[in-house]
């Protein structure tokens, strides 16, 4: 009799898992994939939205086609979680499953600054494609709202997309762009020679980096900081702050500050042995960056976990606890390697490094989006 493997989510970490159990396993089991939008985003792809390289059709593929894999669909919106009962509430009604994957992200929370935009979605990459056609020359500040948001070097990769979006347009020296993050140094907690590299690239582009600056407050042009730094705006990109997804965290499943409790070598819940919690739902509570290089090797892992326990034993993917992130700064990239692996078990901080920089990486980055939607969908 097929097992019943339930996946919530259709983001990165749901469509890896589901097409590496389908890949070992066949016919032994039924995976089926709930989202509540029928499409998969290719979410790294929002900023080149914003800046016209792509458009969102093209960052975006139907999750039905999954089918095609054997892979069941279900459109609906989780509502609740029911594990002592191995069932999850949606919209369309209870389903139940013998193994549970959650893969539902982080919640962006409301922004604390009327009048903001983050193109890390589809309002906020079409708010700014339209504040670059009517832009004549402003102040531009980014910043982040709290610690805890996906991807931290984005903030960094649209400064400097907008650098050099600016200068296209023959603005760049009527233009001034700032950017604030809490940390002392750019991407700080990747160590001093990524932060080092980052730093050059600002300083280059003439972009101003504000360290240790915590948003207390803004609106109308100005934000400030928690020590009373303030900083003067006409156009504000702002990430907003996270938290870890509203059903998760209302469920039998969270743990301290909402996050779920996991065994950091499987990732599988501690009070329910046949649900497996990845991604940003859980990274930022295990010391693992909110990356999707990480839910891409999680995804590929656990799958082998749910195949050895129905095999009885199973040699596959090892969990690979490195971020790998292509940075795009529109005439330069950088691809940064940190090893988390000491940092995960408790044993230590990150190793990190620079691999590769130029204009070239930036292939790379449209290379690995081709390959995830044709070897995924």
């Amino acid at each position: 009799m097929q097992k019943k493997v339930l996946i919530l989510g259709g983001g990165s970490g749901g469509v890896i898992t589901a097409n590496k159990l389908k890949e070992i396993l066949g016919e032994q089991v039924e995976v089926t994939v709930v989202d509540k939008s029928a499409e998969h985003t290719f979410i790294a792809a929002y900023p080149w939205v914003a800046f016209g390289y792509r458009e969102l059709n093209q960052i975006r593929r139907p999750l039905v086609s999954l089918q095609r894999k054997g892979i069941k669909f279900i459109q609906a919106e989780v509502l609740a979680l029911h594990p002592d009962k191995n069932s999850v509430e949606t919209d369309r009604g209870e389903y139940e499953y013998d193994y549970l994957v959650v893969s539902l992200g982080a919640e962006a929370l409301p922004a604390p600054v009327e009048g903001s935009a983050a193109p890390w979605s589809e309002a906020g990459a079409l708010t700014l494609r339209q504040w670059l056609k009517e832009a004549k020359g402003e102040r531009w500040v980014i910043g982040v709202s709290s610690p805890y948001f996906p991807c931290p070097p984005a903030p960094y990769e649209v400064s400097g997309m907008l650098d050099f979006a600016l200068t296209v347009k023959g603005l760049r020296d009527k233009s001034k762009i700032s950017i604030f993050n809490p940390n002392p140094t750019p991407l700080a907690g990747m160590g001093p020679v990524i932060s080092h590299t980052i730093q050059k690239i600002l300083d280059r582009k003439g972009v101003e980096f504000h360290g240790e600056f915590e948003l207390a407050e803004g609106g109308n042009g100005v934000v400030k900081s928690k020590s009373g730094e303030t900083l003067e705006y006409d156009r504000l990109i702002l990430v907003p702050p996270f938290a870890p997804n509203r059903v998760v965290r209302e469920s039998p499943l969270a743990g301290p500050n909402g996050f779920p409790e996991v065994n950091p070598y499987t990732f599988k819940s501690l009070k329910y042995e046949n649900v497996f919690v990845i991604g940003d739902t859980i990274n930022p509570a295990l010391n693992l960056p909110p990356a999707g290089v990480v839910v891409h090797y999680q995804g590929e892992y656990i799958a082998g976990v749910i195949a050895a326990d129905l095999r009885g034993s199973y040699i596959g993917e090892p969990f690979n606890a490195v971020a790998m992130c292509i940075m795009d700064f529109g005439d330069d990239a950088v691809l940064p390697q940190c090893d988390f692996t000491d940092m995960l078990y408790g044993k230590g901080m990150p190793s990190c490094g620079v691999m590769a920089q130029g204009r070239s990486v930036r292939i790379a980055k449209m290379l690995f989006e081709s390959m995830f939607f044709a070897t995924l969908f």
